[in-house]
């Protein structure tokens, strides 16, 4: 045998014997690695789902003791008294709410506003019904006024007729503190409510539907602010001849604008409420919608979204008398108590005092205006014809000053309160009216609403007592 050929054979088969085993080595490390990588895959499962489970666990818990907390912060269960039992027609009324609420527009400036509800109480004083002849009668013989031209009478407050002494249907304007809780009041129909309680203090026919004459632009400038934001007080508007016609054909009240003037939506809105302008109340529903009949749509589209629609109804923006032109005290008690939360609103019902941005007879530098040389017709006949019939040009170089009425004659009365708000109004089918906004010194807030008094002064009294026998 030869010796070189075996050694070279037996190398042969250790180094085929070698190649197999690293061949082997190298297949069982690459398993190992991919155990070791599906190892690890597996194990960031486990740990992800871990991870996973303990945060819904907490979540769960986080939410349990929410819950738990919320519940102890609830008040402690007293037994319900048969007083504190809610009856089904209370439960219906909540739910009538809840429906009101739901139909204020979420774009409507009145939707975060609260949305009052007034609802007598077994506290609520209810006044008799009463005859205004009771009241009137004495009054003629007294010699006091009893139309409403008497809200423009000079002189101040104490010189007014206060001879109803001997009289049922007398009030006692003595002091606040001897004012007493009296049933005899010259408005017929009158309501009292706590604004803070929704309850309605004290009432007379509070519920029965009546004209609410020139109370109405209460409702005009709430509408109105649908449409006005503070940006466009300035905004100009033209008052036409139909307005004007309007206003001298119903020879109702005005602020005194003329055909062509430029006035600012301004002007309209305080000229609306401070001297119960219809030239500014038309003007405004003009402005907003083009046409009065438009306004008028939306001052009832209001009307529903206030809940009043079953007994509160408006055909003008002004408050002309009309059949179908009605509310009751308390719907206007509702709609003055949305306006009062408003602060431009606020601010047009409570000014005492304005001038129209618009001024006559100077021009714009405020200088006179410089009138037309008429010196070649003068000493004709002709020239003298003409001047006869010239209309005297207005000269208000500050514009028109405007006052509220009824605040500027309730301001200096003592009271545990001030009125802050106030709107008159009057036709003769509703005689003399008001609504007022009242806040009393010790927070407490109130709104009175009286209508069909013989005087305008009398309603001024009227509210007066109210609130110094009935508010705290």
């Amino acid at each position: 045998m030869d010796y070189n050929k075996f050694n070279s054979s037996v190398n042969e088969d250790t180094h085929t014997a070698n190649n197999k085993s690293n061949s082997g080595l190298i297949i069982f490390l690459r398993i190992s690695v991919v155990l070791v990588i599906l190892a690890i895959i597996g194990l960031a499962a486990v740990v992800f789902v871990n991870i996973m489970n303990r945060k819904k666990l907490q979540d769960q818990v986080a939410l349990e003791e929410a819950s738990l907390e919320e519940m102890s912060e609830l008040p402690t269960e007293e037994p319900v008294t048969e007083a504190e039992t809610v009856t089904d027609a209370e439960a219906e009324e909540n739910s009538d709410t809840e429906k009101i609420n739901s139909k204020i527009p979420k774009d409507s400036w009145m939707y975060d506003k609260v949305l009052h509800s007034f609802h007598k109480t077994d506290k609520t004083i209810s006044l008799p019904s009463a005859d205004l002849e009771v009241f009137k009668q004495p009054a003629e013989e007294s010699g006091e006024k009893t139309k409403a031209e008497d809200a423009v009478a000079q002189g101040p407050w104490d010189k007014v007729s206060l001879a109803l002494d001997s009289v049922e249907g007398s009030i006692n304007l003595s002091t606040p503190g001897e004012a007493s809780k009296t049933e005899q009041l010259t408005s017929t129909y009158m309501v009292l409510v706590d604004l803070d309680t929704d309850e309605i203090v004290a009432e007379r026919d509070c519920d029965l539907v009546v004209s609410p004459a020139s109370m109405t632009k209460v409702l005009t400038v709430l509408t109105a602010r649908e449409f006005i934001s503070v940006n466009s007080l300035d905004d100009k508007f033209t008052i036409t001849a139909e307005i004007t016609d309007y206003v001298d054909r119903n020879d109702a009240s005005a602020v005194g604008f003329r055909p062509g003037d430029e006035v600012t939506v301004r002007d309209l809105l305080y000229g609306t409420i401070l001297p119960s302008g219809a030239d500014a109340a038309l003007g405004l529903a003009e402005y907003c919608c083009g046409s009065q009949e438009a306004f008028v749509e939306k001052m009832n589209q209001k009307v529903d979204e206030l809940g009043l629609a079953e007994t509160a109804h408006f055909t003008n923006v002004v408050g002309m008398y009309d059949k179908d032109l009605h509310c009751t005290m308390k719907d206007m008690a509702v709609i003055l108590s949305m306006a009062v939360q408003d602060d431009l609103l606020r601010d047009v019902l409570s000014r005492r005092v304005y001038n129209t941005d618009i001024k006559y007879g100077v021009d714009e530098n405020g200088e006179p205006l410089k009138k037309e040389d008429e010196s070649e017709d003068e000493g004709s006949e002709e020239g003298a014809e003409e001047a006869s019939e010239e209309v005297e040009e207005p000269y208000f170089p500050d514009g028109i000053e405007i006052s509220n009425w009824f605040i500027r004659r309730i301001e200096d009365k003592e009271m545990d309160g001030k009125v802050v708000c106030a709107k008159t109004g009057y036709v003769s089918e509703s005689g003399c009216c008001a609504c007022s906004y009242y806040e009393a010194f010790n927070g407490k807030r109130y709104i009175c609403v009286t209508g069909n008094s013989f005087s305008s002064w009398r309603t001024i009294y009227d509210h007066l007592s109210i609130y110094r026998s009935y508010t705290d």
